[in-house]
């Protein structure tokens, strides 16, 4: 059992903002019953029945209530909403994904939920209630004070309670499900420590969650997968996720102002939804919650929506059900200071077509994809349009004032850089102020050292630079980079290389990346800082700086592999930020060591794989599958093994290396002994080692190291070898120790 505090989330009259637009009969039912599934326990109507023996099966989990009182309550067209039990019981669930239990290990502790309980709570749409029904007797009772104390001491409803950290509203959630009520409806049951939730108007219905740490305000996502309906559990084919709807073309006009210019005043922007699922009334859509959404139109109706306020996510009520196949057009009214991600979005991240039309004030200025120029629009305002070639999943704009200088650089590949020279950003202001000559050298040298290897990014025929401080958080467009003239860096690492290298890097792989599924994102983040990685080994002549930068990624890790917080990196966005871009950045460091020539020491092999995959990446939609495919294309073997540790698995390898000289009549042979932890059994990873003879020379190997440990050898060596150096170049993340009889 759980204590917790008392919080406001509980006032629900605090953080509803009802709906935004024109209330119909069927919004105001909708609003009751929002309030009724929030209403408090105590003194609630309901009905109380003694169960035993009684076994439910909810898609792969499987409930047995062995006795006890259940009581059911917050009654919808007759139906309950919500159930406590109170008795013995237990819960068994199989994660059925490889990938899956390896997150539940993560986030639970256990790779299966086995766990016996006094109290439970469910929150039901489905055909719970009625399986009980069949076997028991029911009379009508409010729940009393005793276990009204029982189940307030639980807190068994404060996970499922909506907060601003649920990416859905659970309320929401619950009543689409109630009006569509069936065996397949939506479950939701806490017990001890674990949630389990079954959704199917989610693209991945079976949610097993935890909370992680006594205090959690919200429990974390363990578990993550389909339907047993759906049948998709292999590794391989997590990432076929079934949207229910997917965006084809976002159009409309935007009107900002402000002191700055970085309000948006209002927005009406057109959307064309394609339904994917079965059939649909209830639509999900995404918008950021600093943006107040003032209605929303379907075929320029005003249409039934619902949102609180501090969510991003928008309830759409559509007034009647559409099918497979069938086209929606809606339009969304909204204003707001949320200027980088204001455009609406549904969970499938398919890119789409954008045409905008901008109306800004005079002396504001703005950078995006495929701008037009300005024009007068009477008064002090000017227009201007966007319209990209290419389609993007997130579009966004860098505004700035007036009182930058424009510096045009021709880089090595003939394209131009435009520095925006900023007045504001000078020596005298700031501490960590970087000179303009050093600022546009590290830039350039940036972007000429990736364009000299991946050509001209797509679609740039001339790109901004813009000096402001920037975050890691991909707002570096086609045609703008965002690198910060005051940046504070300690002494002896890349300094600004390193997040103009990063920056740069996300013209070829950022925001015109196409993935699948959330499951391909950790890409758009490893690519670039890998990158950032090898400008160094480049533009420093001491290789200790690029050592010095992988190695700290690497000590980070292991830090939380000790800690038990290491993920698959197909979990995504249940990984945390950091470790993600740091495990992502070094699976690309060993791909391009697996793919190095050893005898001519050359990445040719890797940077054309890095080049076919920019192309192919920012071109369509691409998968986890589809990556390792291009992968093993240009290693010429395959892959498999690699990418089950390093994408579907955790923990990091260890390896104890024992070796010794051994003279024969051919040479000589060095012959070691490997010890391995934390490895699959298939993981035989070709390893780079460089042995060091008496003569002060040495030779490289690629030896392939069994993942169940064992033994290998070299040789034979015409000199004598006096030192191995296991895992050169740090071709391999692992820990090492290695040892000379």
């Amino acid at each position: 059992m759980r204590i917790k505090g008392i919080l406001s989330v509980f006032i629900i009259t605090v953080l509803l903002a009802g709906a935004v637009s024109a209330e119909t009969e069927f919004l105001r039912d909708f609003k009751d019953n929002y309030a009724l599934v929030d209403l408090d326990l105590l003194n609630n109507p309901g009905e109380i029945g003694e169960i035993k023996d009684f076994v439910y099966r909810k898609d792969v989990a499987t409930f047995t209530f062995k006795e006890g009182l259940i009581h059911m309550l917050r009654y919808i067209e007759g139906r309950p909403t919500t159930a406590i039990f109170i008795g013995k019981g237990s819960a068994h669930i199989e994660i059925p994904s490889h990938l899956e239990r390896n997150n539940l290990l993560w986030c639970a502790g256990d790779t299966v939920v086995d766990e016996t309980f006094d109290v439970c709570f469910i929150r039901m749409a489905d055909d719970f209630d009625l399986k009980l029904k069949e076997k028991f007797s029911f009379e009508e009772k409010k729940l009393s004070w005793k276990n009204f104390n029982i189940a307030k001491k639980a807190q068994g409803e404060f996970f499922f309670k909506p907060n601003r950290d649920h990416e859905y509203d659970n309320y929401f959630q619950l009543l689409r499900s109630v009006y569509e009520r069936g065996e397949d409806g939506f479950f939701w049951i806490d017990f001890n420590r674990y949630a389990f939730n079954f959704d199917p108007n989610r693209p991945e219905q079976v949610i097993v969650s935890y909370e992680h740490e006594g205090g959690d305000m919200v429990t974390c996502e363990g578990a993550v997968f389909q339907s047993l309906e759906n049948g998709v559990y292999d590794d391989s084919r997590m990432s076929e996720i079934p949207y229910p709807t997917t965006l084809l073309d976002r159009e409309g006009a935007v009107y900002m102002g402000g002191m700055d210019g970085q309000r948006i005043d209002s927005a009406r922007i057109n959307v064309k939804l394609l339904v994917n699922a079965d059939s649909l009334r209830f639509v999900s859509f995404f918008l950021h919650y600093n943006l107040k959404c003032n209605a929303i139109y379907y075929n320029d109706q005003p249409v039934d929506c619902w949102r609180r306020n501090d969510f991003n996510f928008i309830g759409l009520i559509l007034p009647k059900y559409r099918y497979r196949g069938d086209t929606l057009s809606l339009t969304f009214s909204y204003s707001g200071k949320d200027y980088r991600t204001f455009l609406p979005f549904v969970a499938d991240p398919k890119a789409t077509p954008h045409h905008l039309t901008f109306y800004v004030p005079n002396g504001y200025n703005y950078i995006m994809p495929g701008m037009s120029a300005y024009n007068p629009n009477g008064g002090n305002m000017k227009t201007f349009s966007a319209n990209p070639m290419q389609p993007f999943q997130h579009f966004y704009l860098q505004p700035y004032a007036s009182g930058f200088d424009t510096i045009p650089v021709v880089s090595n590949v003939g394209l131009t850089l435009n520095f925006l020279d900023s007045k504001e950003i000078n020596k005298n202001k700031y501490q960590c102020y970087i000179p303009e000559d050093i600022f546009q050298k590290t830039t350039l040298d940036a972007f000429d050292f990736l364009s000299n290897r991946l050509g001209m990014p797509l679609g740039t025929f001339e790109i901004y630079v813009y000096p402001e401080d920037t975050v890691r958080n991909g707002l570096s467009m086609p045609g703008l980079l965002e690198v910060p003239q005051v940046f504070c860096a300690l002494e002896g690492t890349g300094g600004l290389y390193t997040e103009a290298g990063f920056q740069t890097a996300r013209q070829w792989f950022g925001s015109l990346m196409q993935p699948a599924s959330y499951r391909e994102k950790w890409l758009s983040d490893a690519t670039p800082a890998y990158l950032a990685l090898m400008l160094l080994q480049t533009v420093f002549d001491d290789a200790a700086v690029y050592y010095t930068e992988l190695i700290h990624l690497r000590d980070r890790l292991l830090v939380a592999c000790s800690r038990g917080e290491d993920l698959p990196l197909a979990a995504n966005r249940r990984m945390n930020e950091h470790l993600r871009l740091n495990k992502g950045a070094w699976v690309i460091h060993m791909l391009r060591y697996l793919m190095y020539d050893l005898e001519n020491h050359s990445d040719h092999t890797f940077w054309k794989f890095l080049h076919e995959f920019s192309l192919q990446s920012n071109n369509k939609p691409y998968t986890n599958v589809d990556f390792i495919a291009l992968a093993e294309k240009h290693y010429g073997q395959p892959l498999g093994w690699f990418f089950n540790k390093w994408l579907y698995d955790r923990d990091i390898p260890e390896y104890e290396v024992d070796y010794r000289i051994d003279i024969r009549d051919d040479g000589f042979y060095l012959l070691a002994a490997v010890k391995t932890k934390n490895t699959n059994a298939d993981y035989d990873m070709p390893v780079i080692m460089r042995v060091e003879n008496t003569d002060g020379r040495s030779s490289f190997h690629r030896v392939t190291v069994p993942g169940e440990g064992g033994s290998f050898s070299i040789g034979p060596l015409p000199q004598e070898p006096t030192e191995l150096y296991f895992n050169e170049f740090y071709c391999m993340l692992s820990k090492d120790k290695v040892k000379k009889k």
